[in-house]
C-alpha cells in the first residue's frame, strides 16, 4: 500500500498498485509527441475506485473535473463516495490527471524557483475587475504581457513542455488509457471504447475525443458543456449569457427563504437586487479596511473587485455558496468584513495574499492549457481588441462582464510563442459531423452561470443521435446539485439506456431550504 505518488510505478502498461487506503494508483507512459515517440515520455496520473458490486456490465468510467487543471485525482479522493453514489457502485471509477497537472507530466512551471515572481504577477494582473476603476483594464492587459514572456522562456517555443499539454493530446491519452486496459484484461486491443463523465471544460475533452475517435465512444456524458468551437478560438465570449439570470436566482431564492433563512432578506426579489446594487456601488467607492482577523493576519481591504468575484464563485454551487453569500453582504453593509474575508481566503481569489497561505496561488497549467490549444491566430493584438473583448462580455452580463476576463484569463497568452506538434492539434473543425458509435449524453443545468444550455444544444448537433437531458436547477453544472432523478438516468445511460428526449430533471433541493451539495471540487 502507497501513500505517496513518487512510490508507483510507471509504465507504458496498465500496472495498479494499492494506494491510499481504498484505491489503486498507476502511472501510464505515454509520448509526449504521438507523431514522433523519439521526443520523449510523460506519466499520466490514474487512481480508481474499484466496483463495490462488480456485474458482467462493470466499466471504467473516466471522470475529468474541469479546469483547465483540473485533477481527476483530488476529485476522486475528495469525493469518490459521491460520485459513485452517482455514477453506479456497479463501475469502477477513474481519476485521472491530464498531461500537465498536479501528479501527471510534464512539469510546467514559469517561474521555476521563483515563486516571488508569480505572485508579484497575480499582485498586478488579478486584483481588479476590468473596469473596476479609469486604469484596470490597461494594467491587466500590460501584466498579462509578464506572464507570456515569463511562459515562452521558461516551457515554450516548439520543444518545451508547454507545446506537450494540448486537449488533443489529452485526448490521445485517453486512447491510450482504454487501449491498456484492454489489453490488461486479456481482450484484443483495438476494440476498446470509453466510458466517460466529464464537466465543464472536461467536456471539451470529451468532444474532442469524441470528434478524434468516434468509433470508440462507449458511454459519454458531458455536463455543462462549452461551446468547443469558442474554447478553441480563445474566444470564452459565450460562457456568461446567464450569468445575470444567475444571480436574479439569488435573489428569488433568497426572497423565498425569508429573513430567518437568508440574512441578505427583504419583501421581494427586486428589493433585495436593489439592495445589493447600493452596496456594491459603496463598497465600490469606500472599500472597508481590515488591520487583522482570524481568518487572514495581515491588513486587508473588503473591495468591489473581490465581492464580485465571491457573487461569481456563489453562481457555481448556490446550494452551498447562496447562504454564505447574503452573510457577506449583510455582513458589509453593517461594515464588518468577517464573512468576507472568511470567503476570499476560502475560494483562494489570487488578489487575496493569504489564499492556500502560501506566496503565488495560481497554477501556470490551468491559463497554459487554453494558449495551446489555440493556434490559429486568435490573440489580442492590442489593448482596443482587448477593450472591445470586455465590452462585449459586459453587453452579455452587467454583473459579471468585467470579471469574466480574470476567469477566463485568455489575454495572458497574448505575448506566449508555443508552437504544439501536429499530434497535438485538431486536423479540423471540432465543429464537423461525427457519428459515435454509442449516442453522447448531454447534460446541464437550466442556468448556468458560465456554461448556458446553449452550448450543450449547440455541441449535442454536432453529434447525431445524442440527447439533451436538463436539469431545472441553478449552477455550474447538474452534477453540482445532483437530483434522484439525473442520478437514475446517469445510471440508466451507463447501462445502455438513453433517456427520452427532452428530457427535465427537477432538483430535490433549492438554495436555503436544505442540506449542501458538494461540487466536487469543479473547476471551469
Amino acid at each position: 500500500m502507497v501513500h505517496d505518488w513518487k512510490a508507483v510505478p510507471s509504465s507504458p502498461h496498465l500496472q495498479w498498485t494499492p494506494c491510499f487506503s481504498n484505491f489503486t494508483c498507476a502511472k501510464l507512459e505515454v509520448p509526449l509527441d504521438y507523431g514522433d515517440t523519439s521526443r520523449g515520455t510523460a506519466d499520466i496520473a490514474l487512481i480508481k475506485l474499484s466496483a463495490q458490486n462488480k456485474t458482467k456490465d462493470t466499466q471504467d468510467v473516466l471522470i475529468n473535473p474541469g479546469g483547465p487543471g483540473g485533477s481527476g485525482v483530488e476529485v476522486l479522493l475528495n469525493s469518490g463516495t459521491a460520485l459513485t453514489q452517482i455514477i453506479g457502485e456497479q463501475h469502477n471509477i477513474v481519476g485521472f490527471d491530464p498531461r500537465g497537472v498536479n501528479q501527471s507530466g510534464p512539469v510546467v512551471n514559469c517561474w521555476p524557483g521563483h515563486p516571488e515572481r508569480r505572485a508579484q504577477f497575480e499582485k498586478l494582473f488579478y486584483p481588479e475587475v476590468s473596469n473596476a476603476s479609469s486604469t484596470s483594464l490597461s494594467t491587466q492587459f500590460y501584466a498579462a504581457e509578464i506572464f507570456g514572456k515569463a511562459c515562452t522562456a521558461t516551457t515554450g517555443g516548439s520543444n518545451g513542455n508547454a507545446s506537450f499539454v494540448s486537449t488533443p493530446a489529452v485526448a490521445r491519452d485517453l486512447l491510450t488509457y482504454i487501449d491498456a486496459a484492454q489489453a490488461l484484461s486479456g481482450k484484443k486491443e483495438g476494440k476498446a471504447k470509453i466510458s466517460y463523465y466529464g464537466v465543464s471544460y472536461g467536456t471539451v475533452i470529451g468532444v474532442t475525443f469524441a470528434s478524434l475517435f468516434p468509433d470508440r465512444v462507449g458511454k459519454m456524458i458531458l455536463d455543462g458543456t462549452l461551446d468547443a468551437s469558442d474554447y478553441y478560438n480563445l474566444g470564452w465570449k459565450t460562457s456568461i449569457s446567464d450569468a445575470d439570470k444567475a444571480l436574479d436566482s439569488f435573489f428569488k431564492y433568497c426572497h423565498q427563504a425569508g429573513a430567518e433563512k437568508c440574512s441578505f432578506w427583504r419583501p421581494s426579489a427586486k428589493s433585495i437586487s436593489s439592495r445589493m446594487d447600493t452596496l456594491v456601488a459603496k463598497i465600490k467607492s469606500h472599500p472597508i479596511p481590515t488591520p487583522s482577523s482570524k481568518a487572514c493576519g495581515i491588513p486587508l481591504l473588503a473591495t468591489y473587485s473581490d465581492l464580485k468575484q465571491i457573487t461569481l464563485q456563489a453562481m457555481y454551487s448556490p446550494l452551498s455558496r447562496f447562504p454564505t453569500l447574503a452573510e457577506v453582504l449583510s455582513g458589509l453593509e453593517k461594515g464588518n468584513t468577517t464573512a468576507f474575508i472568511s470567503a476570499v481566503t476560502d475560494l483562494g481569489l489570487p488578489s487575496n495574499p493569504c489564499s492556500n497561505g502560501t506566496e503565488g496561488s495560481t497554477e501556470d497549467i490551468n491559463t497554459l492549457i487554453k494558449c495551446v490549444d489555440e493556434y490559429d491566430g486568435h490573440k489580442f493584438k492590442d489593448i482596443g481588441q482587448y477593450r472591445d473583448y470586455v465590452d462585449t462580455l459586459t453587453s452579455q452580463s452587467k454583473f459579471f462582464g468585467e470579471v469574466w476576463p480574470n476567469n477566463a484569463n485568455t489575454v495572458s497568452c497574448r505575448a506566449l510563442k508555443v508552437d504544439p506538434p501536429k499530434s497535438g492539434r485538431l486536423p479540423g473543425s471540432i465543429l464537423e459531423t461525427r457519428n459515435t458509435s454509442f449516442p453522447i449524453l448531454f447534460v446541464n443545468a437550466e442556468i448556468d452561470p458560465v456554461t448556458p444550455k446553449r452550448g450543450a444544444q449547440k455541441m449535442a448537433s454536432v453529434f447525431p443521435g445524442s440527447k439533451l437531458l436538463i436539469q431545472n436547477s441553478t449552477g455550474h453544472t447538474a452534477i453540482a446539485s445532483a437530483s434522484s432523478c439525473l442520478m437514475k438516468n446517469v445510471r440508466a445511460y451507463f447501462s445502455g439506456h438513453l433517456p427520452s428526449a427532452n428530457t427535465i430533471c427537477q432538483p430535490d433541493q433549492v438554495p436555503f431550504q436544505g442540506s449542501a451539495a458538494s461540487d466536487f471540487g469543479l473547476r471551469r
